[in-house]
């Protein structure tokens, strides 16, 4: 049986932020209006135009159910986030919403560990190897590669590679424990080390150094020992049952 695919073309930041900035006040064909009004200046057809919203609906409204109160939580204080931030937020939201990007990040992250450009070539026999080989993986492939590019995340290099723009620095304690809650759900562990998300390749484009002091007191996390040195942390049950 074929893995879906489904990221079907390039997604724009603005976008993202009007979708983010609109979703908690408009009914689902209220939003689906809204934003085909919002994309026909970018998107002049109307297929791609609907695949368009598809995709920005999946990534924001139609959330896994773990993660509407932390979405929630995140919507309210949208307005007041940066730039950067916003960026951080989107691309977590993406990673939960697709695997299929979540698996392209995977994969340019880990190479970006070991080496400056990463061929796009090679990214694309990788997620054939995962996908399958049709035509369908490799459009997807080249729309989450756009995207990046697009997100400034990623600069063309020669011989069709791509390279690392400048890392983002998270200093804001709520959006380190966003990375921490995205990565317990795309994950599905119930819990992980700290040290594994200190450096996660799924986040490759931030920079973070976890605030343990303040995180500890988040009270949507539960942070322990395990063993002699290892510390993990885990959703906090008990107030996500509450959100819910």
């Amino acid at each position: 049986m074929e893995k879906p695919v489904g990221f079907d073309q390039k997604v724009l930041l603005h976008h993202l932020d009007f979708t983010a900035k609109h979703i908690n006040k408009y009914s689902r064909k209220e939003m689906y209006e809204l934003l085909d009004g919002y994309l026909r200046s970018d998107i002049s057809g109307a297929k791609s135009r609907k695949n368009a919203i598809t995709m920005l609906m999946k990534i924001w409204y139609s959330v896994d159910e773990k993660l509407v109160p932390f979405r929630n939580s995140i919507l309210d204080i949208f307005p007041l986030l940066t730039k950067e931030e916003r960026l951080l937020i989107h691309w977590g939201m993406t990673l939960a919403a697709y695997p299929f990007f979540k698996d392209v990040a995977q994969e340019l992250g880990r190479l970006f560990q070991l080496q400056d450009n990463v061929p796009s070539t090679v990214i694309g026999q990788r997620m054939k190897e995962a996908y399958g080989d049709r035509r369908r993986v490799e459009v997807a492939t080249s729309a989450v590669l756009m995207s990046m590019k697009a997100w400034e995340i990623i600069i063309p290099a020669q011989n069709r590679s791509y390279q690392l723009n400048d890392k983002i620095q998270i200093g804001n304690v709520e959006m380190q424990a966003f990375i921490i809650q995205i990565l317990l759900q795309i994950t599905e562990n119930t819990s992980l080390q700290l040290d594994i998300i200190q450096d996660h390749s799924l986040f490759f484009p931030f920079m973070y150094e976890l605030n343990l002091l303040e995180l500890r007191q988040h009270n949507g996390l539960v942070f322990h020992r395990q063993g002699m040195d290892a510390l993990v942390v885990e959703r906090n049950s008990i107030v996500q049952t509450a959100l819910l």
